[in-house]
């Protein structure tokens, strides 16, 4: 028996009686099918419906080989007749967006021309492609006119039409893909177009369409939207946003974008004052660590020094200072703290001057075995990591030790 679907006969329906056909057991809950149904199941682009069946909790309808399926994680008695309520919130959303994203299509084809080729809803974001990319001034154009259609409260018309009466039709957009009887949703003045969904009874129900954003796909655009309640909650924390940074940057909200502007403008000119004081301390390092003279054996004088406060480039810096002095070898340690609770890490990089006896590679590998590390590298310049402990300076000391052998 094929069930009834209120849903295309009337889409504002919140609550009827059904009989259970069928409870089947699958992997994650059951699966019920009833007589007649309001529940909407996911397609065309919308998101399936929710509700209750009696007691029990529909959290999603699909249609599969001709049968409606409500899912649900507890069983429902098969020939009961049970009480179904819709999840009206959530219907109303999905008809916010659906009528409202008929509104934007229809803007942006009867003023210039651009196809929807694509239309999905998500829970948070819907989205139409378009044949090619629009412009700012044409997405703001379309908003207004769909927005003009909203203020006008137009009707909002669902039914089912003949291939004669089709054919009849200003249709938008034309299918070849279905034959037969095809269901028309038909907004009074403004959009025509074979569409399976739920819909506002009039436009004034869709309350707000706005873009949020357009992304180049190949060949054509995707666009973001929000209608109804969607884009109320979006303004909402955009202006709750917009009120907020304009009271840390001192400025209006109008304002913010400059105010950001001007301040990534002092933030990169008290970086490059920074680096260039941070090379200035590097090279009173090296100039301290080299008067100091270093570990002298077999490889000559190797530097090795451990730098707690120091990062990647900076260690960097400081071994390149070391290793301009003829006849140095070097050795920076540097620990890296782990982040949210994760484990730090020691590094350590060693180089040399051209006319140097050290072994990078061979000082590296020691080093490995020291921090229980991995590295590698050649006799000019090697760099590794280990895990980092708390007595992480000892292991220094005791390279020192078997470099002054």
């Amino acid at each position: 028996m094929e069930t009834e679907k209120l849903y295309e006969q009337d889409s504002h329906l919140r609550e009827w009686e059904a009989t259970v056909l069928a409870c089947e057991t699958i992997t994650d809950g059951y699966r019920v099918v009833l007589d007649r149904t309001a529940f909407f199941p996911e397609g065309g682009g919308q998101l399936s419906d929710g509700g209750t069946i009696g007691d029990v909790t529909v959290w999603e309808t699909r249609e599969k080989d001709g049968h409606i399926y409500h899912f649900t994680k507890e069983p429902v008695p098969v020939g009961a007749k049970a009480k179904c309520a819709l999840d009206w919130p959530r219907r109303l959303d999905h008809m916010q967006q659906h009528t409202g994203e008929h509104l934007l299509s229809w803007a942006f084809w009867s003023l210039f021309g651009v196809e929807n080729i694509g239309f999905h809803m998500g829970e948070e974001t819907v989205t139409i492609d378009l044949s090619r990319p629009v412009t700012q001034e044409e997405m703001d154009a379309a908003e207004e006119a769909a927005n003009r259609d909203i203020w006008k409260d137009l009707p909002v018309r669902c039914y089912v039409a003949t291939p004669a009466e089709v054919e009849a039709l200003a249709l938008r957009k034309k299918t070849d893909k279905v034959t037969g009887d095809l269901r028309i949703v038909e907004i009074q003045g403004s959009d025509i177009c074979t569409c399976c969904g739920t819909h506002a009874n009039s436009t004034g129900e869709v309350g707000l369409v706005k873009i949020i954003r357009q992304e180049h796909t190949k060949g054509g655009s995707r666009v973001q939207f929000l209608c109804g309640g969607r884009a109320l909650s979006d303004y909402r924390l955009k202006n709750r946003v917009a009120l907020e940074a304009g009271a840390a940057l001192s400025v209006k909200e109008g304002e913010v974008p400059d105010g950001i502007r001007r301040l990534k403008g002092e933030l990169a000119a008290q970086g490059a004052a920074l680096r260039e004081k941070g090379r200035l301390l590097t090279e009173v390092y090296a100039r301290d660590l080299l008067a100091a003279g270093g570990e002298k054996g077999r490889m000559g004088r190797v530097i090795v020094t451990c730098q707690p406060d120091l990062d990647a480039k900076e260690a960097k810096l400081l071994l390149n200072a070391l290793t301009a002095a003829p006849g140095t070898g070097a050795v920076v340690i540097y620990p890296v703290p782990g982040k949210a609770g994760a484990e730090g890490r020691v590094c350590y990089l060693a180089g040399r001057a051209p006319d140097s006896l050290a072994d990078c590679k061979y000082l590296c590998d020691i080093l490995n075995g020291l921090y229980n590390g991995k590295g590698g590298g050649k006799a000019a310049f090697a760099q590794g990591s280990g895990r980092l402990a708390p007595d992480w300076e000892t292991a220094a000391g005791t390279l020192r030790q078997m470099l002054a052998k």
